[in-house]
């Protein structure tokens, strides 16, 4: 080995080492024999590597003992630092003599070092290289740093503690390159290649604001203002997610410029004031008639959170509305308004979103920033906001959750300014989605005490009973929240004054004989009477009337409504006029096109109001009623209909190619095979959005046009049987999946077998027959070719089912092949895998017993299920934690997370979970002594309805059964249906759960030998109720024996809980041998534990035990 005085004598001429960190080390010489690739020793190896990454290339050799043999012996670390030390300079120098220096490696004293004079290290290049690029580079310079910082630093060394300071050096360096490169490049309009440098830096940090700011300045230099308000929120999201802040202002100051966008003809509020929706800037036709004790009980203030206002067609509900929300108006509140239409029914919460978008775009851009910025759940819904794109970065129960929150935060904001009224027009049209919004809205509305309410329209005759959403508007109105406002006919004076409006007195009576006081079909009657100047009108119904009247109209004004009819009820005057001078055969001119309109206005077919389309107010055409547009629409014929359709779909391709909803609707009606293309995006989107059963009904859609053309059919199923699961239609999911499975297996697609295979067998297991879904799994089992989802997904399957039958170690092993392949999956759909896998990982080690190694897991889980913000997930990973609390005795902090635990379980609204948690619960306050809130919790768990209570049953029986036997009172016959429950599931710990409780009971009725049975047939008994059921038999010596060896590996695997109990059976066992000091030792010791913890229910067992002897 050389010597301090030869250090210096590096020999002459020796060929320029290179050592090569970034991308995995290695390295190499300009001349001399090859270095060989494979060491000898790997202590040779890491000490290079250690001084290659030490600062001045330099390092003590206690240091370097310290990380290489740091349980050595002193003398042992020195002989083998040598021994490291002479493997490293030959494999570094081949042709390195015996004592003689090193041209590379060599020692001062106590120090080792790396010469820098022959050895260059590319990490020390890349660092200067960017240094130089940063201080003074252009384009070229911050190119070629960034090339040479894009290596992985050691990347077979990534945890290692000795290179972190490096790495975490080199990581800054990247960044900074990155950023300035991204900024250069867009300076010099290399746009593309600037955002590319941009997301290069957010790969390593995600809130890295300036690569935001550089992305959104790239996204606004070229007129994409979408996609730069959708990076605002990446970036909002992220520096929430990471640091808790905001973004700041030169960030705010790019989002402002991406919503402050004029359009010409904008009807605009310039300084902010408040205007009224468009519905309320059109002044009536006639005065209304008859309606003034409904329209005052609409406005009046003491009204409930939502008025339903219900009546067949024509009826006058919307006029009604209308009126009442003028004189809210003028009272000062605030009114917001929106429609369901047939043209766009499933359109994801459409009427709250058309009328929370049309209050938004009357308003400045500075205010539509700070909702945006304030709410950004809601800019995955409101043009007006960007309409940025939704992710799956979350639960779908989670980004339900957040954006329900977010419309009522938003509404509570308004409110705080003056009163609102929330108008949803012609529910009857809306989808599921919309009603759920506003029940969810109102409920909180009424708990709070807020300033809005909310009036909402219907026919109940399109309403029926089994329809969910009449269920959910009864719920409503049994809660107190809602009541309903009937809208009756006009009385004959009403009547006469309404024709009198409009044909005067010569044929009022005539009118009000054949209408009855239906408004529509009086208006209708009176029409045609002052349209053809006849003194008694027809009588064949208000639809033929309609009808009658359309026919009047000349062919290109009745073309022009065709249009709108078309387009549902309402368009843009600028897309009409699109479709009539270039879809209509013959096609019109722009003057034409304009008569056409005025020709429809004068007939009093259609009306002049703004509308919102793509979050801005422009001029539109309205029917003057539903049926209008109805009976315009079917006078089609089927052919003419499917041209209109995708004329008018054409026209939005070209001016708004993201209104994807819009799209699905009008291709699927023109029978176009471009609509599966929208179809799918359009379901993603609402699938995206929570908004399940419109995404049911886009699959379906889809499924039905791909089936007879596409392979692509069958991975749309599996997409569907998602929200089929998700719904709790098992049944329907199953039989959807059952198809896709054939389908596949016909087209040999191996991978999509595999995970057909994994979803059925997820549903098999929510459906109670975890036995039919690990047989499922084995007909396809992952193979090295399958996709990482696929793999994933089948290995979460196979975990859950396992945990079910009682498979606790196997259980363990599937879930961490579940998180290893779970890496490998997109990033987009990753976070939900993770913590699926950690998390069943958690649940198996504690199953298993392991619970001390099931704790870091449940923590480790904890970031990746509050990130994805699946409230089952997050409550299964704080069952495990509250489970370990309640091992170790910490029974307050497992209290507090078992409490946590319910909350999120209610908050998902699953009864399953629910009941598991309320059944957990019970338990808890059963150890607490607190036996009257356990018995409040183990009934309700038992309440959960049995197609929704699933494997929570046996639970909840159990919890109920031990809350009896605390009360003395006799659990048979509620251990028996705990029993059956537990085995019709195969769930294996249910099984014990009951039979442990059984046995528990049976020990206290003194039937000891029948407990021992019982326990003897359980996988996983109870070592303490032996215990008590020896001594009961008077087999003193083997209730010993056994609390002994308990009190031992509880006390070991620090399960204070089990160690007392076991502590007290032992006492009660030493008593009944005659060994009272012993005794009495153990019950004091047990005492003092029970009382430190505290553990009120052993107390209480300690003095019954006490008394005993």
């Amino acid at each position: 080995m050389a010597s301090a005085k030869d250090a210096p004598a590096v020999a002459p001429g020796a060929p320029r080492l290179h050592l090569h960190l970034l991308g995995g080390f290695r390295a190499s010489r300009d001349d001399g024999p090859p270095l060989p690739e494979q060491w000898t020793r790997p202590g040779a190896r890491t000490l290079v590597k250690l001084l290659a990454v030490a600062p001045g290339h330099r390092l003590h050799r206690d240091e370097i003992i310290a990380v290489c043999w740091p349980d050595a012996t002193p003398e042992a670390a020195q002989r083998s630092l040598g021994v490291a030390l002479h493997a490293a300079r030959r494999a570094l120098e081949p042709e390195l003599a015996a004592r003689q220096p090193s041209s590379y490696l060599t020692t001062d004293a106590a120090l080792l070092r790396l010469e820098t004079a022959t050895v260059e290290i590319d990490a020390d290049q890349a660092e200067a290289l960017a240094a130089a690029a940063l201080a003074d580079g252009g384009v070229p310079e911050l190119t070629a740093a960034a090339t040479a910082l894009a290596g992985d630093l050691l990347p077979e060394d990534r945890y290692a503690e000795w290179s972190q300071p490096l790495r975490r050096r080199l990581a800054e360096a990247r960044t900074r390159v990155q950023l300035q490169l991204a900024d250069a490049l867009l300076d010099a309009g290399r746009t593309e290649e600037s955002v590319a440098a941009a997301r290069e830096a957010l790969s390593a940090y995600p809130a890295e604001e300036r690569a935001h700011r550089t992305i959104m300045r790239a996204y606004l230099s070229q007129g994409l203002r979408r996609q730069a308000i959708h990076q605002y929120h990446a970036c909002r999201e992220a520096l929430d997610d990471e640091l808790g802040v905001r973004p700041g202002p030169q960030t705010e100051a790019l989002h402002l410029q991406a919503l402050d966008v004029r359009h010409p003809g904008a009807n605009r509020s310039v300084d902010g004031a408040v205007l009224p929706p468009p519905v309320l800037r059109t002044p009536p036709a006639s005065p209304l008639r008859g309606r003034d004790a409904i329209v005052a009980r609409l406005a009046a203030d003491d009204a409930p959170a939502v008025l339903l206002v219900t009546g067949e067609a024509g009826i006058g509900k919307t006029r009604v509305v209308t009126e009442a929300a003028r004189r809210m108006l003028d009272a000062g509140s605030f009114v917001l308004w929106g429609a369901a239409r047939d043209a766009d029914a499933h359109t994801p919460y459409g009427a709250v979103v058309e009328a929370l978008d049309g209050w938004l775009a009357g308003r400045p851009a500075a205010e539509r920033a700070r909702v945006g910025g304030e709410y950004p759940e809601l800019a995955a819904l409101l043009p007006s906001l960007g309409s940025a794109s939704p992710t799956l970065q979350r639960s779908p129960d989670d980004e339900r959750r957040r954006l329900f929150l977010a419309a009522d935060a938003l509404l509570g904001d308004l409110s705080a300014t003056a009163p609102v009224l929330l108008v949803l027009d012609d529910l009857h049209t809306a989808d599921l989605g919309t009603v759920q919004l506003l029940s969810s809205l109102a409920r909180r509305a009424t708990a709070t005490g807020a300033r809005w309410r909310a009036i909402a329209t219907f026919r109940d005759d399109e309403l029926v009973a089994d329809d969910a959403r009449r269920g959910i508007l009864d719920g409503l109105q049994h809660d107190g929240v809602a009541a309903e406002v009937a809208v009756p006919r006009l009385d004959r004076e009403d009547c006469r004054a309404l024709a009198l409006d409009i044909a005067g007195d010569a044929v009022a009576d005539r009118v009000w004989q054949l209408s009855l006081g239906h408004p529509l079909f009086a208006i209708e009657l009176a029409r045609e009477a002052g349209d053809l100047g006849t003194r008694s009108p027809g009588s064949s119904g208000v639809r033929p009337l309609v009808a009658a009247r359309l026919a009047r109209l000349p062919l290109t004004a009745r073309r022009v409504a065709e249009v709108v009819a078309i387009a549902g009820g309402e368009a843009a005057v600028s897309e009409v006029i699109d479709v009539a001078t270039h879809a209509l055969h013959p096609p019109l001119s722009n003057g034409e096109a304009a008569e056409a309109v005025d020709a429809a206005l004068n007939a009093s077919v259609l009306f002049e109001r703004d509308l919102v389309i793509d979050g801005r107010p422009v001029p539109g055409l309205v029917f003057q009623h539903p049926l209008v547009r109805l009976t315009a629409y079917d006078e089609l014929s089927q052919a003419r209909r499917q041209v209109l359709h995708g004329a008018f779909a054409d026209v939005v391709l070209r001016r708004r190619p993201h209104a994807v909803d819009t799209l699905a609707t009008h291709l699927s009606r023109a029978d176009d095979p471009r609509s599966t293309t929208y179809l799918r995006q359009a379901a993603e989107r609402a699938a995206a959005l929570s908004a399940n059963d419109t995404a049911d009904l886009y699959y379906s859609e889809l499924i039905s046009r791909l089936d007879a053309v596409s392979a692509e059919a069958a991975w749309v199923r599996l997409e569907r049987s998602v929200i089929l699961q998700r719904t709790g239609r098992f049944d329907e999911a199953l039989a959807v999946l059952t198809e896709a499975l054939g389908d596949l297996r016909r087209r040999d697609d191996d991978d999509g077998v595999v995970l057909a295979t994994a979803r059925m067998a997820e549903v098999l297991i929510s459906t109670a027959s975890p036995h039919d879904a690990l047989a499922t799994l084995d007909t396809a089992p992952v193979s090295a070719g399958s996709g990482a989802l696929a793999a994933t997904t089948h290995h979460l399957a196979r975990t859950r089912a396992l945990l079910v039958t009682g498979r606790y170690s196997d259980a363990v092993d599937f879930a961490a092949r579940a998180q290893q392949t779970a890496g490998q999956v997109p990033e987009q759909r990753r976070g939900g895998l993770i913590a699926r896998a950690l998390q069943f990982q958690a649940v198996s080690l504690a199953l298993a017993g392991r619970v001390a190694e099931a704790g870091p897991v449940a923590d480790e889980a904890l970031p990746h299920a509050e990130a994805y913000g699946d409230p089952q997930i997050l409550a299964s990973v704080l069952s495990v934690r509250r489970e370990q609390a309640r091992r170790s005795g910490r029974l307050h902090d497992a209290l507090a997370m078992g409490r946590q635990a319910l909350e999120l379980a209610e908050r998902s609204g699953e009864r399953l979970s629910q009941a598991f948690e309320q059944a957990n619960l019970a338990e808890l306050h059963l150890l607490v002594d607190e036996v009257d809130v356990a018995a409040e919790l183990a009934d309700a768990a038992c309440t959960a309805p049995p197609d929704q209570a699933g494997l929570s049953t046996p639970y909840a029986l159990v919890s109920r059964a031990l809350v009896l036997i605390r009360r003395e009172q006799d659990p048979s016959a509620v251990l028996d249906e705990a029993q059956r429950a537990a085995e019709a599931s195969a769930d294996r710990q249910a099984i014990d759960e009951a039979g442990r409780a059984r046995a528990t009971w049976l020990i206290e009725t003194g039937a000891y030998d029948e407990a021992l049975r019982v326990l003897g047939g359980l996988t996983r008994g109870s070592a303490t109720a032996e215990a008590w059921a020896h001594l009961g038999l008077g087999d003193a010596a083997a209730a010993a024996e056994l609390s002994a060896a308990e009190i031992a590996r509880s006390a070991t695997g620090g399960e204070l809980l089990s160690e007392v109990d076991a502590r007290i059976a032992h006492a009660a066992a030493l008593a009944a041998q005659g060994l009272g000091p012993r005794a009495d030792e153990e019950f004091a010791e047990a005492e003092e534990l029970a009382t430190r913890l505290p553990y009120p229910a052993a107390l209480v067992q300690l003095a019954r035990a006490r008394a005993r002897r």
